[in-house]
């Protein structure tokens, strides 16, 4: 901590001796956010924060949460399916049957769905994405219960009222190992009048499929010989529409409603077996997904004068369905059932997931140019999520005597989470250069679940069960700004997560975990301590940003999956601590070039281990927290040269990850691994053309290892998610 306080002093008095006078067109440029609920100029917010504007997204043709977790220190994900991922940020993230602990915005509409097996943080196509915004760290006072590790924000460009404008897009690619990818996309901008605009987007893409399939051998043989049943199962099809529109009927009032719909249908999912050659699994059917989510929102804004009034009205709805070839769980239960294995006993199970939700914010925000600003305002919110799994195999079945019905398992389930919430938020400006910021959000969440579940290897149901807590989440940050391009802050903010009822083990199947699972689950709640510099040097031709933070993790949330039956269940596993250090430097040592080094250290640790968990647990006190990379890297460049009406840019992008640990009840290691992504393109006023790679050295990095009866047997093998082979492509955009 002594080294980063000294690394921080050193880098303001380097800012206090820079210039804050330079010319706009050899600069980095001026950033905008809207971070803190106003905007202000991104270098001035006293917090960690990433921006990415719709040109850096555009020219690498980044697509997604895995694109952005390269880009963004302290960020991380894990696959969930196709277009579907958990998210972390300083080694707070979420799992199975959990809450988010990075809230998800799309402009004013969180979409903070709690996870199940299929459904966690949806892709949104990042086509016609004016910026997005990567806010590290607690965001409970702003942002609520699923901002424990931070917050990200997709704003979309607005409708303009000034003129027609109309932005279209059409690519190809070919992928190493798959085949042949396509996308159309397209904006319009229509006015209505002087005041009032609609704008309308449509995208389509189809990504190639990379993993083969064969069929079940003996899941006993460390390397199984078995027949080819198809190829590049996994291509996938996005579709996206969205519709926003605006209104201003009367100087300072501005009516903003919009409606957005993405749909994913990918044909197999991603997974692999470790003990078949690489990019391929086994299964007798494939094993498609198909999820949809739409988004509805009014937002009205009303400039009072003491205050901007911002009313948002959210209804959304998320529905996931998947089926699956089960035969590899079968064969894992078979010995609970006295019977021999092999054979195989093929099986399948279709899950469903249905939710939806509504959520309410009235927000009002003081004018910038005050010596007292503040925003404070009042939250609602209420989710339904309702979830089916049906398992069935008919010669399982008839091997242990059923004979009326295939179906072995089936599965319903109704879950509601409800929060209240008012909060506020101070800043004071205490000298011309010393503002302080004091800010607390008082929330009530109320959660409810029930389920009914019958067959063969079902646990016993669960009768309505209410879990409900209240409390506080606090931040206070102090800030100094020696000169105009120097912020130096310090902060203490607390954040939390709701907790929740649990789903159950089966019984008379060899779980192992049964005297450790609770019907519910407590809140888990964090404290984060942060001490942050940003500087702009040599006429702001250099801008460096670092952040050094301490988080302590009380009653942790952690899905389990029980050694001896491969179940999950939700359990609060102990305490943990994670310390680290992030920095983001951007430079433009030439007018024509740009560079960037960002990267980041996360040393996430348990502190201790939970009673219930301890000589069962993997994971001992002093291990680190799974899931978490300890290193991240990104470092690119980017030349352009002009000539005549064209500018012609090359763009080079790495990253490297550094090794993962992951298994709670079991332990393993993604390997480290590293990428590197590039583009060459020319742009005019009205075209542009450009030739992209991703993953060019054909990594064959691993994002997920999956343990238990649906993802591996014994020691014999597991599952593995790869990072797709190398890509290239080719992208015409036009401009009208």
């Amino acid at each position: 901590m002594t080294r980063s306080l000294i690394l921080m002093s050193t880098l303001t008095c380097m800012g206090m001796a820079a210039s804050a006078a330079a010319a706009d067109d050899d600069t980095l440029g001026e950033v905008v956010v809207t971070a803190q609920r106003r905007s202000e100029r991104l270098q001035d917010v006293p917090a960690a924060i990433t921006a990415l504007n719709g040109d850096s997204l555009n020219e690498l043709h980044l697509q997604g949460n895995a694109d952005l977790a390269q880009r963004v220190p302290s960020l991380s994900f894990d696959v969930l399916g196709p277009g579907e991922s958990t998210l972390s940020i300083r080694g707070l993230g979420t799992a199975y049957g959990l809450a988010p602990a990075v809230s998800y915005y799309l402009n004013e509409t969180p979409l903070d769905i709690r996870t199940d097996g299929y459904a966690g943080a949806p892709d949104i196509d990042f086509f016609d994405v004016e910026r997005i915004e990567v806010l590290r760290g607690p965001q409970g006072t702003l942002y609520g219960s699923s901002a424990m590790g931070g917050a990200l924000r997709i704003l979309t460009v607005q409708p303009n009222p000034a003129a027609v404008a109309v932005n279209a897009e059409i690519g190809g690619s070919y992928m190493e190992r798959g085949g042949a990818g396509y996308s159309a996309k397209s904006a319009v901008n229509l006015p209505l009048s002087t005041d009032a605009a609609v704008r309308l987007v449509g995208t389509y893409e189809h990504v190639p499929g990379y993993i083969n399939r064969v069929l079940p051998g003996d899941y006993s043989a460390a390397e199984p010989v078995t027949p080819l049943a198809a190829r590049r199962t996994n291509d996938a099809d996005i579709k996206s529409a969205r519709v926003i529109a605006s209104w201003k009927p009367f100087d300072g009032l501005t009516i903003t409603p919009s409606f957005a719909i993405s749909r994913i249908e990918a044909s197999d999912k991603l997974t692999t077996y470790s003990n078949l050659p690489d990019f391929t699994i086994a299964g007798y059917i494939p094993s498609p997904t198909t999820s949809r989510l739409t988004v509805g929102n009014l937002a009205v804004t009303y400039d009072a004068g003491f205050a901007s009034i911002l009313s948002s009205t959210s209804v959304l709805s998320r529905a996931v369905d998947a089926l699956n070839d089960f035969t590899l769980f079968w064969a894992n239960l078979a010995p609970a059932f006295g019977l021999t294995y092999p054979p195989n006993t093929p099986g399948t199970d279709l899950t469903t997931s249905r939710n939806s939700g509504f959520v309410q914010e009235i927000r009002l925000t003081s004018p910038a140019e005050q010596r007292l600003r503040w925003v404070a305002g009042v939250y609602f919110s209420h989710f339904r999520q309702h979830s089916t799994e049906t398992t069935g195999s008919a010669d399982f079945a008839a091997a242990i005597g059923q004979t009326d019905s295939p179906i072995l398992y089936h599965f319903d389930q109704a879950v509601i989470d409800q929060q209240a919430a008012v909060f506020a938020d101070l800043t004071y400006k205490i000298l011309p250069q010393v503002e302080i910021t004091a800010g607390e959000r008082y929330y009530e969440l109320r959660d409810s679940l029930e389920n009914e579940q019958d067959g063969a290897i079902a646990p016993p149901s669960q009768p309505l069960v209410h879990a409900k807590a209240s409390g506080s989440s606090p931040r206070v940050v102090l800030t100094y700004h020696p000169v105009a391009d120097a912020t130096v802050y310090a902060t203490a903010a607390r954040g939390y997560r709701p907790g929740g009822p649990n789903v159950g083990l089966p019984e008379g199947v060899g779980c192992t975990l049964n005297s450790a699972y609770r019907p519910l689950y407590d809140p888990d709640s964090v404290w984060n301590y942060e001490l942050g510099a940003k500087s702009e040097f040599l006429q702001r031709r250099l801008s460096v940003d670092v952040a050094v933070y301490r988080i302590d993790w009380k009653n942790v949330q952690q899905a389990i999956t029980d050694p001896g039956c491969g179940s999950l269940f939700v359990a609060n596993a102990g305490s943990a601590r994670s310390k680290g250090v992030e920095a983001e430097i951007n430079a433009r040592p030439l007018d024509a070039l740009r560079v960037w080094l960002s990267g980041s250290y996360t040393d996430a640790k348990y502190q201790s281990i939970a009673a219930a968990f301890q000589g069962s647990s993997a994971v001992l006190a002093g291990d680190a927290v799974p899931d978490v990379p300890k290193r991240k890297v990104n470092v690119g460049g980017e030349y352009t040269r002009s000539f005549g009406n064209y500018q012609s840019y090359l763009r080079l992008d790495w990253s490297h990850l550094g090794a993962v640990p992951t298994g709670f009840t079991y332990k393993d290691v993604r390997p480290a691994y590293s990428t590197l992504d590039g583009a060459i393109g020319v742009r005019g006023e009205r075209y542009e053309v450009s030739l992209y790679g991703h993953n060019l050295t054909n990594t064959d990095g691993i994002l997920s290892i999956g343990v238990g009866a649906t993802d591996s047997y014994g020691a014999v093998f597991n599952s593995r998610i790869f990072i797709p082979p190398r890509t290239v492509g080719i992208d015409l955009k036009m401009h009208l």
